[in-house]
């Protein structure tokens, strides 16, 4: 007598592979051009200028997702009432860039 194999449902296959696809899909690899960057900013809806043009809010780049290519970039976190914030980064191609900008308001 031969016993047969029970059969693995397709949902608890979903459910197995489910936490696997998530940590692969996860995964990012950057180009050799490409620099991940993450802005954290204590103002959330304060604009982000890269190299002089407007890429978005710093909410836009708080998980890290984004991409610029890699050299030299000039950011610039505004925001109407507070000082501007400056910074230059030169990095090179699959490295990752933090920029932590704390901005103050202004005194009038």
């Amino acid at each position: 007598m031969t016993h047969a194999k029970p059969r693995r449902s397709p949902l608890r296959t979903l459910v197995l592979l489910l936490p696997l696809a998530a940590l692969f899909g996860c995964a990012q690899t950057l180009s050799s051009g490409a620099i991940a960057m993450r802005v954290d900013c204590n103002v959330p809806d304060a604009t982000l200028w890269i190299d002089d043009a407007l890429v978005g809010t710093t909410a836009n780049w708080k998980n890290g997702e984004k991409q610029i290519r890699a050299g030299f970039h000039r950011i610039e976190v505004r925001h109407p009432g507070y000082y501007s914030f400056f910074q230059e980064v030169e990095l090179p191609g699959g490295s990752h860039v933090v920029v932590t900008a704390k901005l103050r308001e202004l005194v009038e």
